[in-house]
């Protein structure tokens, strides 16, 4: 049975905690930083926080197949899978060999040539390297490449845990055409398992506010409608007050499980209790604002 480290989820309310439809409302108007943190803390976790990219929600999202049910929200997140070595100060820089077989031992599995972008324009061409961790010079090279030459580069796999993992070398080169348009194609030399895309996969989490009136095969069957329409496996049930046996059998239908209370804050704004000093409104009392994304109280005060 699972116990102490769910107590969060056993709480009895205090008070009133947002209804369905408040919670919706605070789903709606959360800052990126919490929709993270609803991926990061969830459990079990559904995204380390380097695996995620850009984040957003949808509130209310109906369902096609039953368009009498609506599912409370849907993250979709860009899932990152790989990285450029060095393009952080988590990433490990740039791997040195000191053989030939060494470098031989990590690179000897080709993948085809894959597009990574067709036909576009500058700005994007520029914008996509930008956001795989290329710096400007590195652009520069791989957009004024020769017809015949390619970009190299070493990256590291995130591995099923989250870690980074053996590295491999990635070639990129670019095609520039008369009409001024971009195409970026690339192709990779491994050791064993072939990197996942180029960087990243857009993936959608459905979201659901936990119903006290519903029993929990009914609270689970709408969740299931969500992901079988959705055709995703992950699910994210937020609830306060849930029994252990509950707990335990939402873990074991592979639902993730996040804290209510965790969507009140930007609900419960109140500019007199906030740290945010450098807000015209930090401190006044008269203030009309009821809900803020930006919203510190002192114990969320590091």
């Amino acid at each position: 049975m699972v116990k102490s480290s769910l107590n969060p989820f056993q709480q009895r309310r205090q008070g009133a905690d947002p209804a369905d439809h408040t919670a919706q409302l605070a789903l709606a108007i959360a800052d990126e930083v919490y929709l993270r943190s609803l991926l990061t803390d969830s459990l079990p976790t559904l995204a380390q926080p380097y695996e995620i990219g850009t984040i957003s929600v949808q509130v209310g999202v109906p369902l096609r197949d039953h368009p009498q049910y609506s599912i409370d929200g849907v993250l979709t997140f860009e899932h990152i899978h790989c990285v450029l070595a060095g393009s952080g100060p988590e990433v490990p820089p740039l791997p040195e060999f000191q053989t030939h077989t060494e470098y031989q031992s990590v690179t000897h599995c080709h993948s085809d040539l894959s597009t990574l972008a067709e036909n576009v324009a500058p700005s994007e061409a520029v914008n996509l390297l930008a956001r795989a961790g290329f710096d400007a010079d590195h652009i520069r090279q791989i957009l004024q490449l020769p017809s015949q030459a390619w970009h190299h580069s070493w990256w590291y796999a995130l591995g099923p845990e989250g870690v980074l993992t053996v590295p491999f070398q990635r070639h990129i080169r670019s095609r520039c055409f008369a009409d001024g348009t971009f195409t970026l194609q690339f192709k990779d030399d491994y050791a064993q398992d072939r990197p996942h895309g180029f960087r990243s996969q857009s993936q959608n989490v459905p979201v659901m506010v936990h119903q006290d009136s519903l029993s929990f095969g009914e609270n689970l069957t709408r969740l299931n409608r969500a992901r079988r329409e959705l055709n995703v496996s992950q699910a994210l049930l937020i609830a306060t007050d849930l029994s252990e046996l509950e707990i335990e059998g939402y873990l074991r239908q592979n639902v993730s499980l996040s804290n209510q209370r965790h969507l009140q804050r930007p609900l419960t704004a109140h500019c007199r209790l906030c740290h945010r000093d450098l807000c015209p409104l930090h401190g006044v009392d008269s203030s009309p604002v009821m809900a803020c994304r930006s919203f510190l109280p002192a114990e969320a005060v590091v």
